[in-house]
């Protein structure tokens, strides 16, 4: 688990997971926080339509769906963005809309964290 050559250490394998969960949570508080930013921002424009007529039951739930596919493909590129800012944190060449300036994921020590790939995996 260590990589070729050295000793499986149970201590350092505890260590890389709780830095790994600790990781983990915190970039998914920083996505849920960067969403919600951005949901405020939008304010009812960037909102699903609303239905036209009477509501009812099921033009609430066609509602519901489309705000739902909203926020998923908002959450999509939010996490897109946040883990290529932390990945080119460094990288002042670094434009979002142009992934040739962005650095490669395994060069980046908190990618390889949150894969595993520190641990041989």
């Amino acid at each position: 688990m260590n990589g070729p050559g050295q000793p499986d250490d149970p201590t350092r394998t505890y260590r890389l997971d709780g830095a790994r969960q600790q990781a983990y949570a915190r970039l998914a508080a920083l996505v849920d926080d960067a969403c919600a930013l951005l949901a405020r921002r939008l304010g009812p424009a960037g909102q699903a339509a609303a239905t036209q007529g009477p509501i009812d039951v099921v033009a609430l739930r066609a509602l519901s769906r489309q705000r739902q596919t909203a926020a998923a493909r908002r959450r999509e590129v939010v996490e897109a963005f946040v883990m290529g800012a932390l990945v080119n944190h460094d990288n002042p060449a670094w434009n979002p809309l142009d992934p040739a300036t962005s650095r490669h994921v395994q060069d980046s020590p908190l990618a390889t964290l949150l894969t595993g790939q520190d641990d041989g995996q």
